[in-house]
């Protein structure tokens, strides 16, 4: 019900703004790409798509965490074949693919199988995706486990996530502002780009005349 729905964002915060507990549950897609709702203190406009790699970041970082994610056999596997100067990261990279959802299989001289997906990657280029995590990987800065679960789980969040220009259902804007405002952090993605902005009620009405 409705006091369910605003008790469920009163934790989150926006700058200095709290999420009101009047927030309207009906939300405005903008040209496919911002999702616009009324709060408190004015009108609160999303990006959609930095806040679905937000989503899908965390997701896929408790998963590296966990070891949880679900794998779809594929039917007609393809192969994927790694650069040489990649290849002496791709045995730390290997078990955290394994780890979201990707069932890998060694056909020598670089060369793997992909015989198993995450489920929900249908349709996408599963292999561009492989290759784009790992290139990210060889190119990150960090070399913690920490840092290569964080540049994977970003790299993924990216492709898979929500692009611009896709509509959305108010269901499903719902829930992704839902989703996003149970994430640890609702304001940024990790890369720290702006996800959210509040447009102030005076500065509308300042607008207005």
């Amino acid at each position: 019900d409705q006091q369910d729905h605003e008790d469920s964002h009163r934790n989150a915060t926006l700058h200095s703004h709290s999420l009101p507990e009047d927030k309207s549950p009906v939300h405005y897609q903008y040209k496919g790409c911002y999702i616009m709702t009324a709060v408190k203190s004015g009108l609160m406009v999303i990006d959609q798509y930095r806040a679905d790699v937000r989503i899908r970041y965390e997701q896929c970082l408790a998963q590296l965490q966990a070891r949880s994610a679900e794998t779809q056999q594929v039917l007609f596997p393809e192969v994927v074949q790694f650069r040489a100067s990649e290849q002496p990261l791709l045995e730390r990279v290997l078990p955290r693919l394994s780890a979201i959802g990707f069932e890998l299989t060694d056909l020598g001289q670089g060369s793997y199988a992909v015989n198993g997906i995450p489920t929900g990657l249908d349709g996408l280029n599963y292999v561009q995706l492989l290759h784009d995590m790992v290139t990210d990987a060889v190119n990150s800065s960090g070399d913690s486990m920490d840092d290569l679960n964080s540049t994977l789980a970003l790299s993924m969040a990216r492709h898979v996530a929500i692009p611009q220009g896709q509509v959305l259902s108010n269901d499903e804007m719902e829930n992704l502002v839902n989703e996003l405002f149970a994430c640890s952090n609702v304001n940024y993605t990790p890369d720290g780009k702006l996800i959210l902005s509040i447009l102030p009620q005076q500065d509308i009405e300042k607008l207005l005349g």
